[in-house]
């Protein structure tokens, strides 16, 4: 794969703001969830929180998706309207299992046959909250739901970036690259990094995700306030692949969660007449949450997560 990112200049997919209806939707990933110890004697879990803004009850579905692949996990829970529903430890109160992964939030025909069949009359809202839990108080993240995710960049010329990274060990900060990938071929994501003025310290560092897997790992070059590029070579266009970053303050466990934004070249955006940038990535469809449901095994009957 030739990536030509350096040489061109960065466009911004999303200069204004959306209107409401592109905010929300029937599915969503949520790149980084966990349920486990760390480093520096951290302990970290997941809080969540699902709002139903239909007048009437949906039922939510929860895919946990593993780091380093394996058995998924599928459970469900009802969520009246204009109510939430809410835990402290997702990974603990909905699947009783420990570790790390992302999770897949979606409302599928199936569960609502009273709905109609289309992404508004289904969507919902919802996002999380990993975090460090001391006796002292905790440190968190919030990690929204997304839906715009990457494919192969020599296809679409996309890729996204995240900036103001810091990795250095002698000041304290820690960042881990991760990423899950839909698809059921293994994809390859590359990382670049460039530094504060510009200057490259890693090109394409090749970054394998199995199919149907979160994997992350530490940022393998120093950088201070930096930029982190990532690509996908995915030569099928299949893949579907969410990256991010996370930077940690190893003196307090203070965690900061960089959601990468959605960048293209103007001749990928000028080529395409009607350009719309609410469609831009690939976006996560019924086919490809199908697919990742039919890939998870599915636990116990609906379930009853709190309200607050």
């Amino acid at each position: 794969m030739t990536v030509k990112r350096s040489t061109l200049l960065l466009v911004a997919l999303l200069l204004t703001a959306l209107p409401l209806a592109a905010q929300v939707n029937d599915t969503y990933v949520i790149p980084a969830a966990g349920n486990s110890a760390g480093a520096f004697g951290t302990r970290w879990m997941t809080q969540f929180s699902v709002f139903n803004p239909q007048s009437y009850p949906l039922t939510v579905t929860v895919v946990f998706i593993p780091s380093r692949g394996g058995q998924s996990l599928e459970e469900a829970f009802v969520v009246p309207a204009n109510s939430s529903r809410y835990s402290d430890n997702i990974l603990a109160d909905l699947f009783g299992v420990t570790g790390s992964g992302s999770l897949l939030v979606a409302t599928f025909q199936d569960e609502n046959p009273t709905v109609p069949n289309d992404v508004i009359s289904r969507a919902f809202l919802v996002t999380t909250n990993t975090y460090n839990n001391r006796q002292d108080g905790t440190y968190g993240q919030t990690i929204p739901g997304v839906w715009a995710g990457l494919m192969d960049y020599d296809f679409d010329g996309i890729s996204a970036v995240a900036h103001g990274v810091r990795h250095v060990a002698r000041l304290g900060w820690r960042t881990n690259i991760g990423a899950v990938n839909l698809g059921r071929d293994s994809v390859t994501m590359y990382v670049t990094v460039f530094d504060s003025d510009g200057r490259k310290k890693l090109d394409n560092a090749p970054f394998p995700i199995p199919p149907f897997a979160h994997l992350q790992d530490v940022l393998p070059i120093e950088v201070d306030r930096g930029t982190i590029e990532f690509t996908i070579a995915d030569r099928s266009q299949d893949a579907v692949v969410f990256p991010y970053a996370a930077t940690i303050d190893q003196l307090s466990g203070d965690p900061t969660y960089h959601s990468p934004v959605l960048l293209a070249s103007p001749g990928t955006i000028f080529s395409k007449a009607g350009f719309d940038p609410t469609a831009v990535g690939r976006k996560i469809d019924r086919k490809v949450a199908a697919e990742v449901r039919a890939n998870a095994k599915r636990r116990a009957n609906l379930r009853t997560l709190q309200s607050r």
